[in-house]
């Protein structure tokens, strides 16, 4: 199965991946059809990069993935570093990646049944049960309440915090965001969305050293901070699946403590602060206590107007601000 074809006018022009991975022809904007590299609109990775050993190739991949490169070209690079893959957890490895990359349910199971790492095998099957569009949001239909693949989703996520444990934070911070990459990549119903994110913030809170009797420590290095700013992220999406879910406002405000707590700080930084404001419109929402439901919404503006104070053309906190009847000209 081919996922890398597309016209060479496609191509985005000044992308990081242009210094090592660009076409052949060195115009983006080539029409000439008779143009080798060009006429056929398919991806033509340059000599040297395809001449790289197969990690190399795979590390290259993942770089421009993360760095939202051309997606044509990730993807060609995947299937380059998969067909150059010759060890079980080289192999294993990239069938994870382009199965996440493209959304191709073969691949996944692929990547299971040659896997010997826990996480690999469980972040497939967590994929595989994300693909299935009976756990996607109808919106002509009830919202579902249960999970298809539920089995298949257990194992996987315990397979996911059982291979993460005592492994390196960076290994961590991939993992949080994948499962964050599946979150966004379909409207989930809210049960699976909320396990996703649940396991998010359980893996996160394990390496920050965050629990819900105990201020967060601060981030130690950029990798503490990249995945203190993931887990935020997650717990905004917890927040409001488990809004869906039914799940008590108590358990909702303890289970986000160490979260809020982090959050709390960071008055200076404009998404914190944004996801600050989002948890707390959701609090104030569901908390039974009057005054504890006031109180998060008065937090929920002040972390908004921090935030526009910060990026004052950011229309997200102007509309939000505004649907709030909030006067920013004060």
């Amino acid at each position: 199965m081919s996922h890398s074809k597309r016209t060479a006018s496609g191509a985005t022009k000044g992308s990081s991946t242009s210094k090592r991975a660009r076409t052949t022809c060195t115009d983006p904007d080539c029409t000439d059809g008779s143009c080798p590299d060009c006429a056929d609109g398919a991806i033509h990775l340059d000599p040297t990069v395809l001449s790289l050993p197969a990690s190399e190739l795979l590390d290259l991949a993942e770089h421009e993935d993360r760095t939202h490169s051309d997606r044509s070209i990730v993807t060609s690079l995947y299937e380059h570093a998969l067909s150059k893959c010759t060890t079980p957890e080289l192999r294993s490895r990239a069938l994870l990646r382009l199965a996440e990359y493209v959304g191709y349910a073969d691949y996944a199971s692929q990547a299971i049944t040659e896997a010997n790492s826990d996480v690999i095998k469980g972040r497939a099957r967590v994929l595989r049960v994300c693909l299935d569009p009976n756990n996607w949001v109808d919106p002509d239909a009830e919202s579902s309440e249960k999970v298809e693949g539920l089995d298949e989703l257990d194992k996987g996520l315990k397979e996911i915090e059982s291979g993460l444990s005592g492994t390196e934070k960076d290994v961590v911070l991939d993992s949080v965001v994948a499962l964050m990459g599946r979150v966004e990549a379909h409207e989930l119903c809210a049960p699976l969305c909320n396990r996703l994110t649940d396991t998010a913030l359980t893996v996160s809170y394990a390496v920050l050293g965050w629990t819900d009797h105990a201020d967060p420590a601060d981030p130690v290095d950029e990798k503490d901070t990249e995945l203190a700013q993931a887990a935020s992220a997650a717990a905004v999406r917890w927040s409001q699946s488990a809004t869906e879910c039914s799940v008590p406002g108590t358990q909702i405000e303890s289970r986000l403590l160490p979260v809020l707590a982090y959050l709390a700080n960071q008055t200076t930084n404009f998404e914190a602060c944004k996801l600050r404001a989002q948890i707390m419109l959701v609090l104030s929402g569901v908390l039974d206590d009057d005054d504890a439901a006031l109180r998060a919404f008065d937090l929920a503006v002040e972390s908004l107007l921090l935030a526009h104070k910060i990026t004052p053309d950011d229309m997200d906190v102007v509309r939000q601000l505004a649907d709030l009847d909030i006067d920013t000209s004060v």
